[in-house]
């Protein structure tokens, strides 16, 4: 992604030099008080550079919102993980404890026979 992106800037760069030496026409601006005469290009250009510095200064506190969200969230998960092995490491540990009590307590005969046999009251 890096890579690509370096790329683009480097498309974009070769493309502001092609079109800076074909503008080289002087523009009287005006701003406020001031007023200056530049180069067409210059002039274009650093126009489209500030529009670039606040367009990220517009996104970037979206952007470290979304993040310091995704950092926490992240926590969360990891902290919720760790709660899950314990609980599954609980769970194991009772299970083999009640096999244990299982083996160790015989069955009781009453506990084998099925309820409906023991009804004292049968239909006639």
């Amino acid at each position: 992604m890096i890579t690509l992106l370096l790329i683009l800037a480097l498309i974009i760069a070769v493309i502001a030099v092609i079109f800076a030496l074909q503008n080289t026409a002087a523009v009287s601006v005006s701003f406020f008080v001031w007023q200056f005469n530049q180069s067409l290009a210059l002039v274009l250009l650093l126009a489209a550079f500030v529009g670039v510095i606040i367009g990220l200064l517009t996104i970037l506190p979206g952007s470290i919102k979304t993040r310091w969200q995704l950092a926490a969230r992240n926590k969360k998960i990891a902290s919720l993980e760790k709660e899950i092995e314990e609980l599954k490491e609980k769970l194991a540990s009772t299970e083999q404890q009640l096999q244990a009590l299982q083996v160790s307590a015989p069955a009781k005969p009453s506990d084998s026979i099925p309820a409906s046999t023991t009804s004292p009251e049968q239909p006639n």
